[in-house]
């Protein structure tokens, strides 16, 4: 256990904001894209200018996180899904007629209807300059890994493995930023048969439970094109699988680098960058009206949408067991060949990066800080053969590859007490 209950609370409020922040942005993207036509009344279902949650995003996910209960009546009927409430953004900002579309039990529901009913104002949609009101459908993932009994939460004991790599005992979840993570999975330790099955499965240190996360390995996202099936379906329980391009992701970013024809004009002007181009991926797979998502420059979007243009046919997207449209954001990477400059110290795989004091692994990926919750990060450099000589005498031969130190605002509380 923890040395003290405020770090040991802390602990597991960072292990389930994770988890919920994965699993409400994992969601909330197929339901963003609409036609750009008014509902009925001059409620739009996508406008020019989207509502927007104080803080953004990130805000909302916060305060979700930070007022959501699961209700105990659902906890013991071991109830979990996704609630998928429909509400209105009016031209003032309020947040009007919430109701279920898509719901999973009467605990689940009330609970998601009455969080969604206390959300602040927003900062309202525009169509053509003018405030409108605008639906937004948002999902809200009630979730408790399987076979777990109430109430368990991972401890400093446990193990954290991060794309199957494990993490040493020690591991401190803080340090990770949910934007970048694709999934987090608790996996209990008790009755003591599943012990033996992690054990089993992932040597002796599982005996204190297992976390499994993944992190998110790309830009392009995907959206149901057509949502109003979710509606004329309410009971369809089955999974939604997005369009898949011939050979996988890697195959379609390569294809997408290998057909860029950079033009003249960006090249003279130095212009590079990345440019968003959504997509539609129809029932038969092929890809259809291309247009801009995310702005960029004139010359690279024109290229851009060029390039997307050209896409192969994909294997289509399936919405409860039939075919759909589905909506695609291609991120399209213009890159110039920049002249070598002096050489600069990197890290590579044999740098020791340590977590208050605990070594992780040297392929610990730095983008995964999240820096906010950072007391400290200091990067050690073997710049010289005397510096070099000091880093291996106080960290161990590794040391020569640099050293990087990263402190915990948790760490900081245990040794305070």
């Amino acid at each position: 256990m923890f040395q003290s209950q405020k770090t040991h609370s802390a602990f597991i409020k960072v292990s389930f904001i994770l988890f919920f922040t994965v699993a409400f942005a994992s969601y909330t993207k197929a339901y963003t894209a609409q036609n750009l036509q008014p509902a009925k009344d001059s409620v739009y279902t996508f406008a020019e200018k989207m509502p927007e949650f104080p803080g953004g995003e990130k805000g909302l996910v916060t305060f979700l996180n930070q007022h959501i209960v699961y209700p105990t009546e659902a906890l013991k009927k071991n109830e979990h899904g996704k609630v998928h409430i429909q509400f209105v953004v009016s031209k003032t900002g309020k947040v009007e007629n919430p109701k279920v579309i898509k719901g999973v039990s009467t605990d689940l529901d009330n609970e998601a209807l009455r969080v969604i009913s206390s959300l602040p104002e927003w900062t309202p949609g525009e169509q053509n300059g003018q405030k409108v009101a605008v639906q937004r459908i948002i999902p809200i993932n009630f979730q408790a890994p399987a076979n777990e009994p109430v109430g368990w939460q991972p401890t400093e004991k446990s193990l954290f493995l991060i794309d199957d790599v494990k993490m040493p005992i020690g591991f401190n979840p803080v340090i990770l930023n949910p934007e970048k993570l694709a999934s987090v999975k608790l996996l209990s330790p008790v009755p003591e048969e599943e012990k033996s099955k992690l054990i089993s499965k992932y040597g002796k240190d599982a005996a204190e439970g297992v976390v499994l996360i993944t992190t998110k390995k790309s830009e392009i996202e995907f959206a149901i094109a057509d949502t109003a099936s979710l509606r004329k379906n309410p009971n369809c329980k089955e999974t939604i699988t997005f369009p898949l391009f011939p050979g996988g992701e890697t195959k379609l970013l390569s294809y997408i680098a290998d057909s860029i024809q950079y033009p003249f004009a960006a090249k003279q002007l130095k212009t590079q960058g990345k440019v968003f181009v959504r997509i539609t991926v129809d029932k038969t797979g092929k890809v259809t009206n291309p247009i801009l998502a995310r702005r960029s420059d004139y010359f690279l979007e024109k290229e851009a949408l060029r390039v997307v243009s050209t896409l192969p046919d994909w294997t289509p997207g399936t919405l409860c067991g039939e075919k759909t449209d589905t909506y695609v954001l291609v991120p399209v990477a213009f890159k110039l060949d920049e002249p070598k400059q002096k050489k600069e110290w990197v890290k590579n795989d044999k740098t020791i990066i340590l977590q208050d004091g605990i070594r992780l692994p040297s392929s610990f990926d730095l983008s995964w800080l999240s820096y906010t919750n950072l007391t400290m990060y200091k990067t050690l450099e073997p710049t010289t053969k005397e510096v070099i000589k000091q880093l291996k005498k106080e960290y161990g031969k590794d040391a020569e590859n640099g050293v990087i130190l990263i402190g915990t605002r948790i760490e900081e509380e245990k040794t305070a007490k």
